[in-house]
């Protein structure tokens, strides 16, 4: 995918502070500049993002409201629309004014502001803003030479500041997901808000909230720390490192309502599912699902991410125990045919198109693949998110294939869609 041209002014109050955002951009693939305090960017950069360092953090507000909105004009001048202002991940600094003087231009229908990044154990949780856990105002950051932070409340903080509304995504909306955050914002926008923030205590937050913000406006004035900043070239498809032509697949077995939740947030990421009826295919032979096949792996080819699913509709799982009983097959005989079915229709699309790698829920459905393949074993490399490895292994034929397994009833609400992400990142 070509780097995006002008996608992303990033206005920063201090140095390294502009420097470790830029770095999330940068290794996503796109190319990344960053200027000093006064600087403008040349007339023939490249850049993609471009970074401004206002070098702002422990001014009085006046100057900081002024240096930034300098900044945003050189970047509106230099053909920016879309904007995103670093913060510390430990509130330090003019947080809420200097996203009020963004605000002030009339570029942005509001701001979200999550300033979270886990990674650092800086993280929000019911509204207050942790270091390690412990509230920011309660740790050494409240005794700072320059820029102490004495208040934990995240969205009483902005209040203060800046001076406007705001409303907080909480517990509540993240753990509902994307439509109630949406909800929630929707409303929040109608009683007059302008900034949203928002907790984070678990990396897949930054991307559900993101999404959910981005289907809202596209004039969102984006605003945190290096957390928040990594997911957005996946949410705005700007990601260097995507294959568009290496495709992931998705393979799910399991009947849990945790999968099926998790296939929910893959098809809201961009995935698209083909659910097997496997009543229709009962008894099994492989010949009467060749034109099925077929379908698939031209889907495949567009380079689409596709999830082969059967029972995500929890009806079809009755129909299908149905019809095997009419066959003389028990329940047992019926998932193991499931199984066997699931494992053929793998088998045959990761030899027939080259894929980023593969994601197997359900412990039948993994071994199903992997002896369809001639698998023997699988090699593992890392832990993609809690109890979920990334793995390789070797088929048959001697091709070698990333391998994502996940027990069926396991699993966070965005841990498919971490898996495929993860298996279409280039090393």
């Amino acid at each position: 995918m070509k780097n995006q041209r002008k996608a992303m002014a990033v206005i920063a109050d201090d140095l390294t502070g502009a420097n470790d955002t830029g770095l999330q951009f940068s290794r996503h693939g796109l190319c990344t500049e960053v200027l000093l305090e006064g600087a403008e960017p040349g007339p023939a950069s490249e850049a993609a993002i471009v970074i401004w360092d206002t070098n702002s953090r422990a001014i009085d507000v006046q100057a900081a409201y002024d240096r930034v909105q300098t900044a945003v004009h050189q970047a509106h001048q230099a053909g920016f629309t879309r904007y995103y202002k670093k913060l510390d991940s430990t509130l330090r600094g003019n947080v809420g004014i200097e996203i009020k003087a963004i605000l002030d231009m009339g570029l942005h229908d509001f701001a979200f502001v999550m300033p979270a990044f886990v990674q650092t154990g800086r993280t929000t949780v019911g509204g207050n803003h942790l270091v390690q856990g412990i509230p920011v105002e309660a740790t050494e950051i409240a005794r700072d030479p320059k820029c102490p932070v004495t208040e934990s409340c995240l969205p009483g903080l902005l209040q203060r500041q800046a001076g406007l509304q705001v409303a907080h995504i909480g517990i509540a909306e993240l753990t509902g997901g994307p439509a109630v955050i949406g909800e929630f914002v929707h409303r929040a926008l109608a009683a007059g808000c302008r900034i949203i923030s928002c907790d984070g205590w678990a990396d897949e937050h930054f991307d559900l909230a993101a999404r959910a913000v981005a289907g809202i406006s596209s004039r969102v004035l984006w605003a945190g720390s290096a957390g928040l900043a990594d997911c957005l070239p996946a949410v705005f498809n700007w990601n260097d490192n995507v294959r568009e032509q290496t495709p992931a697949l998705v393979i799910a077995g399991s009947v849990s309502s945790v999968t099926r939740g998790q296939i929910a947030e893959l098809l809201a990421g961009g995935c698209e599912l083909v659910e097997i009826e496997v009543a229709k295919y009962l008894p099994w032979q492989e010949q009467n699902a060749l034109p099925l096949l077929e379908s698939i792996s031209k889907k495949l080819a567009q380079g689409t991410c596709l999830v082969i699913a059967t029972g995500y509709q929890p009806a079809a799982v009755e129909q299908t125990k149905a019809a095997g009983a009419k066959l003389g097959f028990s329940a047992v005989e019926v998932s193991e045919i499931t199984a066997t079915i699931l494992g053929w229709i793998g088998a045959q699309l990761v030899r027939r198109q080259e894929v980023a790698g593969i994601v197997l829920t359900g412990g039948d459905t993994a071994v199903a693949v992997c002896r369809a393949l001639g698998v023997t074993g699988i090699r593992i490399l890392e832990e993609v998110t809690t109890a979920i490895p990334l793995g390789t292994m070797t088929t048959r034929e001697g091709k070698t294939l990333k391998v994502i397994t996940k027990a069926g009833a396991f699993g966070k609400p965005g841990d498919l869609l971490k898996a495929v992400r993860k298996l279409q990142q280039r090393k």
